[in-house]
């Protein structure tokens, strides 16, 4: 992937220019920042710890770790697979998005961002995945559209299984008591409020009274955080931004739906694979018991407060796997979660940086290429 043709553009270049040329002051705020942020972490995951600990007293860490260590070669072997899988099907999923764009440059496009947003919380990948398609000759209308269509269908599948997930409780028969049915009627919530913005969207007209009932509440809470919104009604700007959003992805509708189908099964199935591996058997929890969990989690972290979800995802999947079980298998589910989330979060960080350093290269080769045809 290094070796990469990457056509150089301004846009590249001024930006390649702004992490170089940083002063020393920028670079100490920076490494504030980055430590406040393993510190924030390193505090949620011991929260999350103590609450388990204090919920679960069967709860014994040497039994999770062996649990752990137990996995056969096969199953480590098989556990990699289900992983490149499903980096391959995010990455189709990201490469959907933009004409002809390579599944290798999907996948750069998808880790190098997942890299910097699971240690920054918030849409911080968004910048970086916008500068990735600039640098490969995107042009800013449709990069920026791919960038926004990557988060409204990442968020709008986090939203959607919360309410299949409920669904799925139904078909396991897992006992709706205490949490779950919180739960249940949480992700009833939310189905009702994806379903209106669906409803919303689906019209011109719908879209425009929609802005212009939000305009004046949306211009006064904007007035109060010192913000600007646009001149025109929100309602006008509503139009014209579904129209070109319409227009951009027009022909993908069916693409990205589909890898993101894919991407979720993918991962989900790495949940399943995890739980199966460190040894729960399938009467005691069902794949639709976990499939329910990986829904009703992805719904509780679909806008990360911490980087990566750390502590909330943990936090979620334990406590609603061990209730779907009775809990009599509190060990063996803590350990499969911190197997999965060891692939999905923290395995990602060094494996996105390496993509974000070939992405790097392969554009400082080709200004080198440019270069030296100019000069040539």
């Amino acid at each position: 992937m290094a070796d990469d043709h990457v056509e150089p553009t301004s846009a590249t270049t001024a930006g390649e220019a702004s992490l170089d040329d940083v002063t020393p002051d920028s670079r100490r705020t920076t490494i504030r920042r980055v430590v406040f942020r393993i510190v924030l972490v390193a505090a949620v995951l011991g929260l999350s710890t103590w609450v388990l600990f204090n919920v679960f007293d069967d709860l014994d860490w040497n039994e999770v770790r062996r649990s752990i260590a137990e996995l056969s070669d096969a199953e480590i072997l098989s556990l990699t697979f289900g992983w490149m899988v499903w980096v391959v099907a995010q990455g189709a999923l990201t490469a959907s998005l933009v004409d002809k764009l390579a599944v290798r440059r999907g996948v750069l496009a998808s880790l190098g961002p997942t890299a910097v947003s699971s240690v920054i919380p918030g849409p911080s990948d968004l910048p970086v995945r916008f500068r990735m398609y600039q640098s490969w000759g995107v042009s800013s209308s449709e990069a920026t559209t791919a960038v926004v269509g990557s988060g409204v269908f990442s968020i709008g599948a986090n939203l959607i299984l919360p309410s299949i997930a409920g669904v799925l409780i139904m078909l396991a028969d897992v006992p709706l008591s205490g949490f779950f049915s919180v739960i249940v009627t949480a992700s009833v919530a939310l189905a009702i409020i994806v379903a209106a913005a669906g409803f919303t969207l689906g019209s011109q007209r719908r879209t425009q009274a929609a802005g212009r009932w939000l305009d004046r509440p949306a211009r006064a809470i904007m007035g109060r955080l010192r913000k600007s919104l646009p001149e025109e009604n929100l309602g006008d700007v509503f139009v014209q931004k579904r129209a070109e959003a319409f227009d951009q992805l027009s022909g993908k509708w069916l693409k990205c739906s589909v890898a993101t189908v894919a991407t979720t099964a993918a991962k989900c199935s790495l949940l399943v694979l995890t739980l199966r591996f460190v040894g729960i058997p399938e009467d005691a929890l069902g794949w639709l018991a976990i499939a329910a969990a990986y829904g009703l989690v992805a719904g509780m972290t679909a806008i990360p407060i911490t980087p990566g979800s750390a502590g909330v995802a943990e936090l979620g999947f334990v406590g609603l796997l061990t209730a779907a079980s009775d809990g009599d298998w509190v060990n063996q589910i803590t350990a499969g979660v911190l197997l999965y989330r060891l692939m999905t979060w923290l395995l990602l960080i060094p494996v996105g940086m390496g993509a974000l350093g070939v992405w790097r290269y392969g554009v400082r080769a080709a200004e080198r290429r440019a270069a030296a045809a100019t000069a040539g």
